[in-house]
């Protein structure tokens, strides 16, 4: 009966301690959709007001008035290009550091990840000067060559462990039945890696989504992702915190929606290997 009792105290500890985390997580969004839906007198009101006349007023002020639905395309080409240019270099890259042994592989290895350890205000101005130097700047082109870099160290170490998961006699049946080392790797081993493939490709795409500073940098007009125009919402008269709300929303939709959508295919990736019969 007492260990009956602890239990339960326990249980009840830990589902109050996880209503807390989801209440501490979602109020701040929570707030950010109904602020979009306030007109500028309700979101300036020196009282917070949970009941309001709500307005649709800010999405067509901020997306068709001020033009700011092709920053939402073009944040879908950027990471979706740069999520896509990721899996295709950093998974045949990662499969050679799983199967191959070469002198040096654990140095160069620690080299991809010590990429991803940088600061990476410390490589923006020499990420500008190298695409003003080609001549691509202020051109998406630019921000997805820039978010597959510091993307790529990521696919790399990720995929590294899942292809270190699947047996090597798998490869090995592969070449013996008549497959080269690439079609051995293409039409056996990824399609057993692919929930980690997955798993990766969303992180990385989350990621590419939500850049900002690279994008801040490296494009000004023609090419400008939604992270980066927030910041022309705020002007000399004061910030319009509705249409931010409103940009917000829309930036944060598709990934909430997705991530929700395929999340048992992420949690599949991310314990992938972790338990073995």
């Amino acid at each position: 009966m007492i260990d009956q009792s602890s239990n339960r105290a326990w249980k009840s500890f830990a589902w109050a301690v996880l209503l807390v985390a989801v209440v501490v997580a979602l109020t701040p969004y929570v707030w950010m959709v109904l602020a979009s839906f306030k007109n500028r007198v309700d979101l300036l009101s020196s009282v917070p007001k949970w009941s309001f006349a709500p307005t649709l007023a800010n999405y067509p002020a901020v997306f068709i008035d001020k033009e700011y639905w092709p920053l939402a395309i073009n944040s879908v080409l950027i990471s979706v290009s740069s999520t896509v240019l990721c899996i295709v270099i950093g998974a045949p890259a990662a499969y050679g550091f799983a199967r191959s042994d070469f002198p040096g592989k654990e140095d160069l290895f620690f080299f991809f990840l010590t990429t991803r350890m940088a600061p990476p205000i410390s490589i923006a101005v020499p990420l500008f000067l190298f695409f003003t130097s080609l001549g691509l700047i202020d051109t998406i082109y630019a921000v997805v060559i820039a978010h597959t870099s510091f993307n790529l160290s990521l696919v790399v170490w990720m995929m590294r462990g899942f292809f270190a998961e699947i047996p090597r006699e798998i490869d090995e049946a592969a070449m013996m039945d008549g497959r080269s080392r690439l079609g051995a790797f293409l039409f056996v081993v990824a399609p057993l890696a692919a929930p980690g493939i997955g798993a990766t490709a969303v992180l990385c795409f989350i990621l590419s989504w939500n850049e900002f500073l690279y994008a801040f940098i490296l494009v000004a007009f023609d090419g400008r992702p939604l992270t980066v125009g927030i910041p022309g919402l705020v002007t000399p008269h004061g910030t319009l915190w509705g249409q931010v709300a409103a940009v917000a929303i829309v930036a944060t939709l598709p990934i909430v929606l997705f991530t929700f959508l395929v999340q048992k295919q992420l949690v599949r990736g991310l314990t992938f290997g972790a338990v073995k019969g």
